[in-house]
């Protein structure tokens, strides 16, 4: 049923394209193109007769109204179109119940096809119907099951029909209409062909054809000659000039009127022979002779720098009838040529000067171009201790941008061109740089600014002072050493006397004490002479003396000190735990220096728990030759930056502390050919480990 009524849609459009083709031929002539509203109007009357023949389906109306409508607006423009659409609308409005459905489809239909006005010449006639009947079948199929209140919606296969007959009869359209236009091209050629006109010329219209298209192909090479950038000259094969362009005047100061005519000889005048020699270079073996750099002489008689292309030009029959020449200019670039050469010779004789102390000097010396930002933009010469720093061969940095060795935002080069841009040509740094082989090191580097040839140029002597500083801090520390050796020496001095007294009267009192109070006496009396130990270790900074090692069963030294030390940890909720790994050998060790270094650190480890927790102190064999004893707490912890710290004389993180006790047991245990390390935590805790030899 729906076929039906659209092939009655289809047979009844095509009839009144062939009616419209007809009054073109017959009738209007000219008059469709002249008065474009009048095919909207006919566009128009064609839709609202479809409409009459539409058939109804499933209450959905098909018919093929909107072709009329697309042909017009691509054959005569968007205005026709308009016209078209607005009398269609109001013929939906008299013919159509649901004619608000039909405004509709046809607003969005114009809106969607508005793109296909930028890119339409891109497609041929046919592919723009095609397209946008397209564009009108989405939107109708959109808004009729979807966006249209109907109560059924229209089936697959209707729909499918409905887009069959809407291609069929737009390309028939079409193709009936460019027939037509082509054959109407074609008659009006042959009429005029035919006509008086026509007759009194002795071209064909073939010929005619061709003419036009020499015209187009001499338009377009008489624009490519006139708009080239370099001099273009075409000459015949005796050298006489046929024609030049502007920028021909333009180099050789000659206008196109004094020159055409000439032969290229007389116009090149002392440099004749050379041109003489290229022609006939040119004409014998009828091949270009490629950038040939001369020199030629102006009108007023300065010379330029050229390079040269000469071509040959050969007819239909290949036959050799002219010579083309195209001549650049490369005055600039030969003279920025020159002068880079320069540079580079001047370069060349300080090498020659500074050759000797630049490569054999111990500093790093480099020389930098600065570009206009004020960065370093290249190297432009380094000696070997600089090459070595960086590790690169001396050909590697010169060619290398300077920001692939040195980054633009490190510390080094942001320095330097704050300096630049203050102004100061002359200026000593001090900054750290990270290599290339990941070694950190501290430089001291004086630069100087200066110019060759109009380029800004930084001369750099860099200074590794690494070891210097470290020697330094050495120094430091040695000196603060030595002030500890000499306040020891006085504090022992000093304590010796009234520890002799106690000692004295502590060997009374346990004569007399019970069996209970012995074992404090003891305990106070090894306390003493521990403190005799500490004195003698004062002394021994300022002059080492003899110790004795023995074997100590390590492990029982350190629950003594543990036992020394549980009251106070206590006091703090601080609960000390050991934790033997296994049978503990014995240590061949001094043991009242080891007992204080456990008291030490267990000291500053409950220093560092006010709010109280857990230390833990761990023994593990790490091999046959070492024991291993690690001491863990829950303080408050060190920074990496106090770390690096701990162990120099005077220096210590606690408010009352003088910074001796690390630093003695630092001594201790190198005394004893071992090793102590501290890894810290801040709010996490702090772990000491401590490995010795067991012989």
């Amino acid at each position: 049923m729906i076929s039906s009524g659209l092939f009655v849609n289809l047979c009844i459009f095509s009839f009144f394209v062939s009616i419209m083709i007809a009054i073109r031929i017959f009738l209007l002539q000219r008059l469709a193109h002249k008065y474009k509203w009048m095919s909207g109007i006919y566009a128009s009357i064609v839709s609202a007769i479809l409409m009459v023949y539409s058939v109804t389906y499933q209450q959905i109306t098909y018919d093929l109204r909107f072709l009329p409508l697309i042909l017009t607006v691509l054959y005569f423009g968007y205005r026709a179109g308009a016209v078209a659409g607005i009398t269609m609308a109001v013929c939906s409005i008299y013919l159509e119940s649901h004619w608000l459905l039909t405004i509709l489809i046809l607003i969005f239909t114009f809106l969607f096809s508005l793109p296909l006005i930028r890119y339409r010449k891109q497609f041929s006639l046919l592919k723009q119907s095609l397209l946008c009947f397209f564009i009108h079948f989405i939107v109708h199929v959109l808004l009729t099951n979807y966006f249209w209140n109907t109560p059924i919606q229209s089936p697959f296969y209707s729909e499918i029909e409905y887009l069959v007959f809407g291609i069929l009869g737009l390309g028939v359209a079409v193709a009936t209409i460019e027939f037509y236009r082509k054959f109407y091209a074609v008659a009006e050629e042959a009429a005029y062909a035919g006509s008086d006109s026509c007759k009194d010329e002795d071209d064909s219209f073939f010929v005619r054809i061709m003419k036009k298209e020499l015209e187009y192909t001499k338009e377009q090479l008489e624009s490519f000659i006139n708009h080239h950038m370099d001099a273009v000259i075409i000459t015949d094969l005796e050298g006489r000039i046929l024609r030049v362009n502007e920028a021909y005047e333009k180099v050789y100061g000659w206008k196109s009127h004094e020159v055409i005519g000439e032969k290229y000889y007389d116009i090149a005048g002392a440099f004749s022979e050379d041109v003489h020699e290229n022609i006939k270079k040119t004409v014998a073996e009828k091949e270009a002779i490629n950038r040939v750099e001369v020199v030629r002489a102006r009108k007023d008689g300065s010379l330029v720098d050229l390079r040269i292309t000469i071509s040959p030009i050969f007819n239909g029959k290949d036959e050799l009838v002219g010579l083309s020449g195209v001549c650049v200019d490369i005055s600039e670039a030969k003279k920025a040529k020159e002068e880079l050469d320069l540079l580079h010779r001047r370069l060349k004789e300080s090498e020659l000067k500074y050759r000797t102390l630049f490569e054999y000097a111990n500093d790093a010396i480099y020389l930098l171009e600065i570009g206009s930002d004020h960065f370093p933009s290249r190297f432009v010469e380094v000696n070997e201790a600089g090459c070595k720093r960086f590790g690169y061969t001396r050909e590697e940095l010169l060619s290398m941008p300077c920001h692939d060795i040195i980054p633009r935002d490190s510390d080094i080069v942001q320095k330097t061109v704050e300096e630049i841009r203050n102004g100061n040509l002359s200026f000593t740094l001090q900054s750290q740089f990270t290599f290339k082989s990941g070694k950190i090191k501290k430089l001291e580097y004086s630069g100087k600014l200066f110019n060759i040839e109009n380029k800004k140029v930084l001369l750099i002597v860099s200074r590794d002072r690494t070891e210097y500083l470290k020697t330094e801090e050495l120094l430091q520390k040695s000196e603060k050493l030595a002030a500890v050796g000499q306040l020891a020496t006085a504090i022992a001095h000093e304590i010796r006397n009234p520890l002799t007294a106690i000692k004295g009267f502590m060997q009374l009192l346990t004569e007399k004490a019970s069996k209970e109070e012995l074992t404090y006496m003891n305990i106070i009396s090894s306390e003493i002479e521990r403190i005799e130990m500490i004195t003698n270790e004062f002394m021994s900074v300022a002059k080492p003396q003899a110790v004795t090692f023995q074997s100590i069963d390590l492990q029982l030294l350190i629950q003594q000190v543990t036992l020394l030390l549980q009251p106070q940890a206590t006091m703090k909720n601080i609960f000390i735990e050991l934790n033997s790994y296994g049978e503990m050998p014995f240590v061949y060790c001094e043991s009242n220096q080891m007992k204080q270094v456990f008291i030490n650190i267990l000291k500053n480890a409950i220093e560092a728990m006010p709010s109280g927790g857990e230390i833990k102190v761990e023994l593990r064999k790490k091999d046959n030759n070492h024991i291993h004893i690690q001491i863990i707490d829950e303080g408050v912890g060190i920074s990496k930056e106090r770390i690096k710290h701990l162990g120099e004389p005077f220096y210590s993180i606690k408010e009352d502390g003088i910074g001796l006790g690390l630093m003695i047991c630092f001594n201790i245990i190198q005394q004893h050919q071992g090793t102590l390390s501290i890894e810290s935590e801040v709010n996490k805790g702090t772990s000491v480990e401590i490995c010795l030899p067991l012989e």
